[in-house]
């Protein structure tokens, strides 16, 4: 995805109009509807549409827009650090100039609170000796990193897309209810029974949870006409769900990020009536250089889930 697309698409949205927004960029209309039709064709669905009152976004573009903002900010916070002689180019470089002896941990960004306080004192303990660095990222982009070679191993919920790299079981995350404490008797442990609150699902704006559509849509199969909340923030979550708003489904493993006061009004409860988990896997490449310490993780990774789900620790 190139900058120019999202830059063009930025400006008429800003503008609302190919014209306009042509002018800003010092580009002609021809020249932005072009950036924008390659950047539609490679997303595969229409951003932009004209109306009467000019352009607007489709329902597409309404979704995609946000991410476009970040993503075009972080593109150029990157270049930015990368140019100029200024003492955080100068810092970054030396940083990316030493990266290859320092042990690249990629890890789902859900799941740093998970397995980086394990992580962190086994480093220091048994391989002080080695520099290490946490990249946490959704589990889409930890495997692209794998494929670059950028990380050297991978903590992340397992879904669909295939890569040829060494891969070895975490845990199989049990999916569970969040509701609030008054709805449990209602509940009962079942999707089914979720018409009878009458209250919104809670879903979750993208699939950065665990990169993997078809887990939702399993739930959302077993919801009867559901009335839908989107949200993109656990706390946002957390706070529909304490009000007594609605209820959402989440692997238990999430829990970790929910030490707030207002849990003492949310009950978590299993799910009964489907067998949905989401698997989290330990995936890696083989570097002569660490391979020892990567070994080593992996089963003290192992150990620890065995104890956390034997003691309980992120019991319901």
């Amino acid at each position: 995805m190139n900058m120019d697309g999202l830059e063009s698409f930025l400006a008429v949205v800003a503008n609302k109009s190919i014209s306009q927004a042509s002018k800003a960029l010092h580009i002609t209309q021809p020249t932005l509807s072009t950036r924008i039709r390659k950047l539609e064709e490679e997303l595969d669905f229409v951003l932009l549409k004209r109306s009467w009152g000019g352009i607007e976004l489709t329902e597409e573009g309404h979704f995609f827009l946000p991410y476009a903002v970040e993503l075009l900010g972080e593109l150029q916070d990157a270049a930015f650090a990368l140019i100029g002689d200024n003492k955080i180019s100068y810092q970054l470089l030396s940083s990316i100039a030493d990266s290859k002896n320092e042990l690249r941990i990629g890890i789902n960004i859900w799941l740093a609170p998970v397995f980086n306080h394990v992580i962190i004192p086994y480093m220091q303990t048994h391989f002080p000796h080695i520099s290490f660095k946490f990249i946490t990222r959704p589990t889409n982009v930890l495997k692209k990193l794998l494929e670059y070679d950028s990380i050297h191993f991978s903590i992340h919920f397992e879904n669909l897309a295939k890569t040829p790299f060494l891969r070895e079981h975490l845990l199989q995350d049990e999916v569970v209810f969040l509701c609030h404490k008054n709805d449990v008797p209602l509940l009962d442990g079942k999707l089914a029974n979720a018409s009878k609150l009458d209250k919104k699902f809670i879903v979750f704006e993208h699939a950065a949870l665990t990169n993997n559509l078809e887990k939702v849509s399993s739930v959302l199969s077993k919801l009867q006409e559901p009335d839908y909340q989107m949200v993109d923030d656990v706390q946002n979550m957390l706070a529909f769900v304490e009000s007594g708003y609605g209820f959402t489904t989440l692997p238990r493993s999430i829990l970790y990020h929910m030490n707030f006061p207002r849990m003492a009004n949310i009950a978590i409860t299993s799910i009964e009536d489907i067998d949905l988990t989401a698997s989290i896997c330990f995936e890696y490449r083989e570097s002569g250089q660490f391979q020892d310490a990567i070994n080593e993780l992996m089963q003290e990774l192992q150990r620890y889930v065995k104890v956390m789900y034997k003691e309980e620790e992120l019991s319901i």
